[in-house]
C-alpha cells in the first residue's frame, strides 16, 4: 500500500470519534464474516428450485443489473452508513444529553433487541408508507420499484437518497435504548439479510407464517406493477402492522408482474463495464431529473 494512503488512513483514523469507530468495527465484523453471505447463496439455490416465475433466469440481465447496485451498497454500508449511524448517535446524545429510555435500558440484551426490532419495524413501515406517499421521496424509492426481475440483490436496488431518508431515523430507537454499536448494526444486518429474501424470485408464502411476517409472495404484491395492487403490503418484516392500518392485500397466491407502470430500465445487453456504469447513472440521476421538472 502506498505510503501516502496508508498516512491518510492514520490522519483519518486519529479523527474519528470513538463513537464512529465502533460502528466501523461492528460493521466489519459483520460483513466479513462467511456466513453472512452463504446466506445469499442459499437464496440463489432456493430461487433456482422454487421460483415464482419460472421463465425467469437465476442469473437474469435483471439480476446483473441490480448487482452493480449491490456493489454501490456495499460501498455505502460499509464505508458510509457506520458512519452516518455514528454521527447520528452523537448527534442524538448531544441533543438530549444522553437520554437513554429508563425501562427499556435496564431490560437484557435480548429484551432490548426485541424492543428495537419491533420499533425499528415499525418505522420501517411507516417510513415506507411515506415514500410511496410524498411525490419528492417516491422519486428515489421508484427506482427500488422499477426492477421488473426481481431477485436477491433487488433489496440492494436503493438510491443513496432514499436510504438517508429511510434508514437514518430507523436507528433511534436502537440508540435510545443503549444498545451497544455491534448488536446495533447486528440487528440492521439481520433485516437486511431478511429483505433480500423477500425480494427473491422465490414462490412462497410461509404458510402460517404469513400471518405474522413479511413473505417473497407478500413483498411481490407490493412490487407489483398492477394497479389493484398499488400502495399494499408495507411491511419490511411483520405483517402485522399492515394488518392494523388496513393495507394488507388478504390473498396469498397471487405472484403478479412487477415494475412501475411507464418507468422501465432495460438493463444492458453488451458485457461492456460502461454500458452498466452508465446503465446505473442513469437511473441514480432520474430522481433528480424528475425534481428539477416542472410538471
Amino acid at each position: 500500500m502506498p505510503q501516502t494512503l496508508i498516512d491518510l488512513l492514520a490522519w483519518l483514523r486519529a479523527i474519528t470519534p470513538d463513537e464512529i469507530k465502533a460502528y466501523y468495527w461492528a460493521a466489519r465484523l459483520i460483513y466479513l464474516n462467511p456466513w453472512f453471505w452463504a446466506f445469499t447463496l442459499g437464496i440463489l439455490c432456493w430461487e433456482r428450485l422454487q421460483p415464482a416465475r419460472p421463465e425467469q433466469a437465476v442469473l437474469s440481465r435483471g439480476l446483473a443489473q441490480d448487482f452493480v447496485w449491490f456493489n454501490a451498497d456495499a460501498v455505502f454500508k460499509v464505508a458510509l452508513l457506520p458512519a452516518v449511524v455514528g454521527g447520528l448517535h452523537l448527534l442524538f446524545d448531544r441533543a438530549t444529553g444522553g437520554y437513554r429510555i429508563p425501562w427499556i435500558v435496564d431490560l437484557p440484551l435480548a429484551g432490548k433487541v426485541i424492543f428495537s426490532v419491533l420499533a425499528f419495524d415499525a418505522l420501517a413501515w411507516f417510513h415506507h408508507w411515506v415514500r410511496h406517499k410524498v411525490r419528492v421521496f417516491w422519486h428515489f424509492h421508484a427506482i427500488h420499484h422499477s426492477q421488473r426481475e426481481m431477485n436477491v440483490f433487488t433489496d440492494m436496488r436503493v438510491h443513496a437518497g432514499d436510504y438517508l431518508i429511510s434508514e437514518a431515523v430507523a436507528f433511534v430507537p436502537m440508540i435510545a435504548s443503549g444498545m451497544m454499536p455491534f448488536a446495533v448494526m447486528g440487528v440492521g444486518a439481520i433485516r437486511w439479510w431478511y429483505t433480500r429474501l423477500i425480494h427473491a424470485n422465490i414462490r412462497t408464502n410461509f404458510g402460517a407464517l404469513r400471518h405474522v411476517l413479511v413473505t417473497p409472495q407478500f413483498h411481490r404484491i407490493h412490487h407489483s406493477i398492477e394497479e389493484r395492487h398499488q400502495d399494499k403490503n408495507f411491511g419490511v418484516v411483520f405483517s402485522i402492522w399492515d394488518r392494523l392500518c388496513g393495507t394488507l392485500h388478504p390473498h396469498y397466491d397471487e405472484y403478479p408482474e412487477t415494475g412501475v407502470a411507464g418507468l422501465a430500465f432495460v438493463p444492458p445487453a453488451t458485457l461492456s463495464p460502461w454500458a452498466w456504469l452508465n446503465d446505473y447513472l442513469r437511473q441514480f440521476w432520474y430522481p433528480f431529473a424528475r425534481l428539477l421538472r416542472r410538471d
